[in-house]
């Protein structure tokens, strides 16, 4: 975690969403526009410490003289975030705050408590059989997804992670470092694939929208399509694609490479 970014309201109530700026947060959270050049409705802090150096605990925009809560909310908030840093007080981490479970993660590795498995959204151990709805933001470490289909959403899958089959219309937002994904069916995508993940096989109208670094994907089938992030060439086995169709359907998609049924791309 090398930014945490919070809204501290006058009366001292702390609002945070994991991996969401201040202007996310006060929308989410419904606070009040804020109309004053003082910042009279709402102070925005970027909390740094002890994760990058230079920083006193708070840096403080446009506010020269905050409400004594808001300075008290602020330091108790640094206080936490340093005992989690730490592994300290890890079962007072609020459900929602997965940033900060993955920072915890990424700290303590294996040792991570279990019962933060989960916790806002990130999941770092066991495999979960099958996810057809909403969104789970992060799968990290060992973590396996058995079936990722319906409409259900991963934003991002890293470490030894993976997806063991992901089918109907479930998308991946990005998966890199050592991510796996097994088999792609139906209208699955992956939206970018990068580093050295690797999708095993396509089928059907699966999409790999993008590919960058050492990415793979083995083996391609049906009218499944990957494109290169290099040259913006789109592969598929699909003899019969009509070129200008699949080119509308990603404005970084160049060109249309017809290769053999089963044969794999590299990025």
């Amino acid at each position: 975690m090398q930014a945490f970014d919070a809204v501290i309201t006058r009366d001292g109530t702390v609002h945070h969403v994991a991996w969401e700026a201040h202007t996310g947060i006060v929308a989410r959270c419904g606070i009040p526009e804020n109309t004053s050049i003082v910042r009279q409705n709402y102070w925005e802090y970027d909390l740094r410490v002890p994760f990058t150096g230079g920083y006193n605990g708070l840096q403080l925009r446009d506010v020269e003289e905050p409400p004594e809560a808001v300075v008290a909310a602020a330091e108790h908030l640094t206080e936490r975030l340093c005992d989690w840093h730490r592994g300290r007080g890890l079962d007072a981490i609020p459900e929602d705050w997965g940033d900060v479970v993955e920072h915890v993660y990424g700290m303590m590795g294996e040792e991570t408590p279990k019962f933060l498995n989960g916790r806002g959204g990130v999941r770092f151990a066991g495999r979960l059989a099958e996810l057809d709805s909403g969104t789970l933001c992060r799968l990290i470490g060992a973590a396996r997804v058995g079936r990722l289909c319906g409409s259900a959403r991963v934003e991002a899958v890293w470490a030894s992670a993976r997806v063991d089959e992901m089918a109907d219309a479930a998308r991946i937002g990005v998966v890199y470092e050592a991510g796996i994904v097994g088999v792609m069916r139906d209208a699955a995508a992956v939206e970018m694939l990068c580093q050295s993940a690797v999708v095993s096989e396509m089928h059907d109208r699966s999409r790999v929208m993008i590919m960058h670094g050492a990415s793979r994907v083995l083996a391609l089938h049906g009218s499944s399509a990957a494109a290169r992030g290099c040259d913006g060439v789109v592969s598929t086995p699909d003899a019969e694609a009509d070129a200008r169709a699949l080119l509308a359907e990603d404005a970084r998609w160049r060109e249309v490479s017809i290769i053999p049924a089963g044969t794999g791309v590299l990025a």
